[in-house]
């Protein structure tokens, strides 16, 4: 394999979520290991004003509906220009225009990632870019590959399924200290503890049954928060959930952090309650590695990364009364609790950083191009 890569990403969507976080972490490991990355992206996307911080070589392509035709000569001028090693495709209208733009120009590598879960259409046309116009297709979660294996007959040799993984961070603070540092920042009594939730406040995620689940066993537990982090348009509902309820003072919407690590550490159970549409989840992976304990629901690729009973607990979805089970058993069973946190810490440190997803990228890389 050659020692220096020409990889490039395309992406059509301009939020900043889990899929974009994906090429960014990957692309920042294959640019420290000497490979020189491309991204091709709306120039009103965050990717691309990221990508342009780390001086990565970029280029405005639009990726909308009505400028597809035009944004597929311009892919094909792109590409022959670029002449990459690896060309990997992201959303749904760049992987439609660009994975034909590609067609005969002789790329040793090219790849149709599918990050979201929703069933895959079985049409021509989506049977023409999973099955001729991508020597690979990369999912994010293993129910994910089955259904393109089944439904749209690609060949199971071809499709791999490839959480994200995660950069470790330098430092963490030990529990305590980032319990208090939240007590502070949230002005509340310091013997305060938390619950949490961390990522898009969004329908797909289950979250009224998160808050139904919280007031079902607020009384039990009079000294515990619940701490959402995150943005997004179910805010205004909830905040009208919890009002409904009479729990304004114990439930907290954060917004979006950066850093969402401190608050990984602070809580003493993270829930990642998705009703349908979840892929194998950064921050369960996240909270894994920061010792805290996990529940989450038997949906999407969740089942993936938490194994029932083992490195966390799994209920199912949409039910807010074994989600309350769950967070008693949680809390009313720390050791319990602490042994499951301390065997997924070793499963996501064995399986899910970001040096272990990048080695295995490279070697799949390395069977098409050496």
């Amino acid at each position: 394999m050659k020692a220096r890569l020409k990889i490039v990403h395309t992406e059509s969507h301009c939020q900043w979520g889990g899929q974009e976080m994906r090429i960014f972490n990957e692309s920042r490991w294959m640019s420290q290991r000497g490979h020189h990355i491309v991204i091709i992206a709306p120039k009103d996307s965050v990717i691309y004003e990221k990508s342009r911080q780390e001086s990565w070589e970029i280029y405005d392509v639009s990726f909308n509906e009505l400028g597809m035709p035009k944004d597929f000569f311009r892919m094909r001028r792109l590409l022959k220009k670029i002449q990459p090693d690896v060309l990997n495709t992201h959303g749904n209208i760049d992987s439609k225009v660009v994975l034909a733009a590609a067609a005969g120009l002789g790329i040793p590598c090219i790849i149709r990632s599918r990050h979201s879960t929703p069933r895959i259409k079985d049409s021509w046309y989506n049977r023409i870019l999973y099955r001729k116009l991508s020597h690979y297709i990369f999912t994010s979660a293993q129910f994910v590959k089955e259904q393109i294996v089944r439904d749209l007959g690609v060949s199971e040799n071809k499709v791999f399924s490839l959480p994200s993984g995660f950069f470790i961070p330098s430092d963490l603070p030990e529990h305590e200290e980032a319990r208090k540092a939240l007590t502070a920042e949230l002005s509340l009594n310091p013997d305060t503890r938390f619950i949490g939730f961390v990522g898009r406040l969004s329908s797909e995620k289950g979250l009224p049954f998160l808050i139904e689940a919280f007031f079902k066993i607020k009384d039990i537990f009079p000294g515990y928060h619940l701490a959402l982090i995150g943005k997004g348009d179910m805010r205004q509902r909830l905040e009208q959930q919890v009002g409904k309820y009479g729990i304004r003072d114990r439930v907290h919407f954060l917004g979006y952090r950066d850093n969402p690590w401190i608050y990984f550490r602070a809580y003493d159970c993270f829930m990642l309650v998705s009703s349908k549409y979840e892929a194998a989840a950064q921050v369960i992976q996240q909270a894994m590695y920061a010792r805290c304990p996990v529940v989450g629901t038997d949906a999407g690729g969740i089942p993936d990364i938490i194994i029932h009973k083992e490195t966390g607990l799994l209920v199912p979805p949409d039910n807010s009364e074994q989600l309350a089970e769950a967070i008693l058993q949680t809390l009313e069973n720390p050791d319990a609790a602490k042994h499951r946190a301390e065997k997924a810490f070793r499963y996501v440190c064995n399986n899910h950083t970001i040096d272990m997803m990048g080695e295995r990228i490279l070697g799949l890389y390395e069977r098409l191009l050496s």
